[in-house]
């Protein structure tokens, strides 16, 4: 890629006299003379793109002429001649094309195209193609010099190329971290004899079932890390923090994004819930350990896994959603979070729950008022 870009425009002088060789050799209609040989190229490169520019070389052309080697590291094969239609294709170190051109006595139209892999980016190179005699060759005269335009050009296409070769090194450093990050957050299995019930706030049936969570009510502050991968791309890791109040009545924060119709498994250790907004399904869970790789799920509007791990007065969790969007294009969207304990804290006003309440009863009906007034 990097001999692409530099010697683009040497490369097309040496196409086109390869083929006006090759033409005059198998009497196409071509005029001896002097010509501009006219390329209006456009180039990209990965995402990025190039403005249209045009360059012009002069060249003497005879029958004489032979085929240059003003580029080593490329060479002329397949060449074919069908009347005054001159077709070819080039192949070089690290790249390949395709050109056509039509003589018509002392002009010619064509266009050529040229690819080049490397390191993952793909520059494609398109040219129109044009020429005509201007008169007769001067002796001594220095054809094929590039024109001002062309180094302007030139420079560009280095600029460019030097522009694509720091965002790729950028993108590379970014999915770097952020697949450290998401073989990390990882969602737990369930935690076994855990009792099924919907919705991430306790049910009075699991509460007799399971007992007591291990989770002591009070402020937590926690850390929330968000990162997504769209196919090969990977967006940064995002980082939040703040202090949330959590009790045994609503232990997952926010964040998990655990849905009241959600498939829940409470268990004294973890809750890991699974469920199908739109149509797919969505699965959650707080392991104690993030150290397991995020196992990859393809579903019809999507795939989600959640879930939380408690140990007293810390806890972990995270959550994934997969997205297929077919074509082998899939998308990875990773929550991860950790809470520690920082103090009692109170619950926010108009929840029915408190610290010093007695868990695993049922809501009174006299409290719920009290705590949607904020009374104490």
């Amino acid at each position: 890629m990097k001999n692409v870009a530099r010697h683009t425009v040497v490369l097309f002088a040496f196409i086109l006299l390869c083929a006006s060789g090759t033409a005059q050799s198998a009497g196409v209609d071509m005029q001896e003379g002097e010509w501009e040989m006219i390329s209006e190229t456009s180039m990209t490169m990965g995402t990025m793109s190039m403005p249209s520019r045009a360059d012009k070389v002069t060249k003497c052309l005879t029958r004489e002429d032979l085929v240059p080697s003003t580029e080593k590291d490329c060479k002329v094969v397949k060449q074919k001649v069908v009347g005054n239609k001159v077709s070819w294709r080039v192949e070089c170190k690290k790249s390949e094309g395709e050109g056509e051109i039509t003589y018509r006595g002392a002009t010619y139209k064509g266009t050529f195209k040229m690819k080049s892999v490397e390191e993952g980016q793909t520059m494609t190179v398109d040219i129109k193609l044009s020429g005509r005699r201007l008169g007769p060759c001067t002796p001594g005269k220095k054809y094929g010099a590039r024109s001002e335009e062309a180094e302007k050009y030139k420079a560009m296409g280095e600029q460019a190329q030097a522009q694509a070769a720091q965002a790729q090194a950028e993108q590379a450093a970014i999915a770097k971290k952020t697949e450290a990050f998401m073989k990390r957050a990882v969602v737990p299995a369930e935690e076994r004899g855990a009792c099924a019930q919907k919705g991430c706030a306790r049910s009075p049936e699991c509460g007799k079932k399971i007992g007591e969570l291990n989770l002591k009510p009070g402020d937590y502050e926690i850390t929330i890390e968000k990162a997504s991968r769209v196919g090969t791309a990977y967006t940064p890791v995002k980082v939040e923090r703040k202090t949330v109040y959590l009790d045994e009545e609503s232990p997952v924060p926010e964040a998990l994004s655990c849905g009241r119709s959600a498939s829940v498994k409470w268990g004294k250790e973890k809750i890991t819930w699974t469920d199908a907004p739109g149509g797919g399904e969505s699965k959650g869970g707080i392991p104690r350990m993030l150290s397991e790789v995020i196992p990859s799920a393809h579903a019809v509007g999507g795939v989600t896994m959640g879930g939380v791990s408690y140990h007293g007065n810390s806890f972990e969790g995270a959550v994934t959603n997969t997205m297929d969007f077919g074509r082998d294009q899939q998308s990875l969207n990773v929550t991860g979070i950790t809470g520690r304990r920082v103090g009692d804290g109170n619950p926010p006003r108009g929840l029915s729950h408190y610290p010093s309440r007695p868990k695993g009863l049922l809501d009174n009906p006299a409290r719920k008022l009290k705590g949607f007034f904020g009374i104490q």
